[in-house]
């Protein structure tokens, strides 16, 4: 009876997922699936003992296991969703839901500087089934989250193409949609409104071209998570800073981002807080309703921590199916329906929630009064996207400024003409 338990206890143990788990080049540790049905990441004592540094801000290093009931946020996070993750799915022959099997046979190129690879693969995966683009995505084993359609691409001196396997890329390469038009031109146009609103804030580069083996025009993101020479630069989102599983990025508010900001990072905090709070105030302005947990995060430099560039900025609003609330709460209480009905209210419980001053509002709201013209002009004079598409968008913000903004600044403007009047 006890050889046929350790016989059977041996071939469940075989049966189990095991990976390894690289911080840039270095061996961190290992994740598995363990007999029980948890996880666990340990970390490699002689990365420890070498004083490199944790993986994640949850991730602490010791020498015992960090269990969980399904994978670590952190690594939850890294799997692929959507359109890759059918096609890794389809690729691997397994169900979709299968994330650990999926981060395993294709975590090589993740965001950030982590990598997780297969050391004793079953079999590995089919990388010559689904469409080019499929295929394309598939070959140089990475793992990139969101539902929107890309792949991870290399510019070079005869233009873009899929990284090939074990390759670095330089970019995200984001598809055109089949079923949303000029979906790669209006995340063009409101990336470019964007870093025209927030001229002291880093706005993600994005450029329009074709890629080899993709069918239609893409836009280019450089990655900032990769220098120039390709070294791998430290990142989490902050649904896995906020310890939180993939599932759960619309779940919270904006205000628990400051306040993590505020609680953990080293220097420069008021700095980020701020440039946080306008980043959301544009997101409101231009419509880009899907900001999540997973569309901010933080970037790991020599003096600490600071926030990422301003990235997936899109102004889903303007498609009907995607016309609801922001995705996630500006203040206490629920959002308004839709962006139409988010009034100067709103906008101070999401100054509240940063607790920060009305002033910080008022301030923030005359800084992209300023700027609002040049945002108007950056998508008209814009080389991309057609003229309804401008109109649209433009049509959109002049709505919202009007709706949402105009009378915090009529305020600001009477209160400091009040004050000046007294003065004299």
């Amino acid at each position: 009876m006890n050889g046929h338990f350790s016989l059977s206890l041996i071939s469940a143990m075989a049966i189990n997922l095991y990976g390894t788990v690289y911080f840039k080049d270095a061996l961190a540790g290992t994740l598995e699936q363990t007999p029980d049905g948890r996880y666990a990441f340990t970390y490699d004592p002689a990365y420890i003992e070498a004083g490199q540094p944790q993986i994640a801000h949850t991730l602490f290093p010791r020498f015992a296991p960090h269990y969980s009931h399904g994978l670590h946020p952190f690594f939850d996070n890294l799997v692929a969703e959507g359109w890759l993750a059918r096609a890794q799915a389809r690729a691997l022959g397994i169900r979709e839901d299968d994330r650990f099997a999926r981060l395993l046979a294709f975590g090589e190129d993740c965001p950030g500087a982590v990598s997780i690879r297969d050391p004793r693969p079953a079999r590995p995966p089919d990388l010559d089934v689904g469409t080019r683009e499929e295929i394309a995505a598939l070959a140089n084993r990475a793992s990139i989250s969101g539902v929107q359609r890309k792949l991870f691409a290399v510019h070079s001196a005869h233009g873009f193409r899929p990284a090939a396997a074990g390759e670095l890329s330089t970019h995200i390469a984001k598809l055109p949609s089949p079923d949303l038009r000029e979906l790669v031109e209006l995340e063009y146009l409101t990336a470019a409104a964007a870093a025209a609103l927030l001229p002291d804030d880093v706005v993600v580069e994005v450029e329009i071209a074709e890629v080899e083996n993709v069918h239609g025009p893409c836009l280019l993101v450089r990655r900032f998570d990769r220098t120039q020479s390709g070294d791998k630069v430290h990142f989490e989102e902050f649904n896995q800073l906020l310890d939180r599983p993939a599932d759960a990025k619309y779940e919270g508010s904006y205000g628990e981002m400051a306040m993590f900001i505020l609680r953990h990072q080293p220097y420069h905090r008021e700095e980020d807080v701020d440039r946080l709070f306008r980043r959301i105030l544009v997101c409101i302005l231009l419509g880009n309703n899907d900001a999540h947990m997973k569309n901010f995060g933080l970037l790991y430099t020599a003096e600490g921590s600071r926030l990422a560039p301003f990235y997936d900025v899109l102004a889903a609003a303007l498609y009907p199916e995607y016309k609801g609330s922001l995705a996630l709460r500006l203040g206490a209480g629920k959002n308004p329906l839709d962006l139409a009905s988010l009034g100067p209210k709103h906008l101070s419980a999401l100054t509240e929630s940063f607790e920060l001053s009305p002033i910080a509002l008022e301030l923030a709201v005359a800084d992209l009064s300023r700027r609002l013209p040049v945002a108007m002009r950056a998508i008209e004079g814009s080389p991309h996207g057609s003229n309804a598409l401008k109109e649209k968008l433009i049509e959109f913000v002049r709505k919202r400024w009007n709706g949402t903004f105009n009378s915090i600044g009529k305020q600001s403007r009477k209160r400091h003409g009040d004050e000046g009047r007294r003065g004299a």
